[in-house]
């Protein structure tokens, strides 16, 4: 059982559940061996905007003050082809045009959450919605319908093991102006 006094965090965008079944809809399509590979739970689908790891419940609340000082403004995204990552071994969802609202926001949070201790990763940033891990050869990309994603909002979520696996509860929401 993990210390009650430390918490596992991320920010994401969070999908509606007509998004969350669009991305469902669409791995059916992907050639995937269901044995083999371990697809996402629905309920765990997300885009991450900041992984910050195991934090105190100080450090928590010095992060939910800190994100809701970011302005961001709704935008639209569109997940829109798929891609993997060879080194982790997932397939994940993406968009071939990245909002300028959505770098936005992640580059805000990040200087906002940043007074709280936290050090933004230094790659750039690639936004994507992680659908199966412990894919061991790439899928061949399978053509798909834009998923249409109204963002409006995005999420701080804690991640918890259990028996089960991971889930994701969150635990804060911060809506757009």
């Amino acid at each position: 059982m993990r210390p009650v006094e430390d918490v596992r965090l991320f920010f994401a965008l969070w999908p509606d559940d007509d998004v969350r079944l669009q991305i469902v809809e669409n791995l059916r399509k992907l050639d995937l061996d269901r044995n083999k590979n371990r697809l996402v739970s629905n309920n765990n689908l997300h885009l991450t905007l900041h992984f910050v790891g195991n934090v105190s419940i100080t450090k928590m609340k010095c992060l939910d003050w800190q994100a809701r000082q970011v302005i961001a403004e709704k935008f639209d995204l569109s997940l829109d082809y798929s891609g993997y990552f060879k080194k982790p071994k997932v397939l994940w969802l993406g968009c071939r045009t990245v909002p300028r609202a959505l770098i936005d926001l992640q580059q805000n949070l990040g200087r906002e959450i940043a007074e709280c201790e936290y050090t933004p990763e230094e790659r750039p940033y690639s936004p994507h919605v992680t659908v199966a891990r412990k894919i061991y050869h790439a899928p061949e990309p399978v053509e798909f319908a834009p998923i249409s994603w109204q963002v409006d909002r995005f999420v701080m979520v804690e991640s918890i093991s259990d028996v089960a696996g991971v889930r994701y509860e969150v635990v804060k929401s911060y809506s757009f102006q």
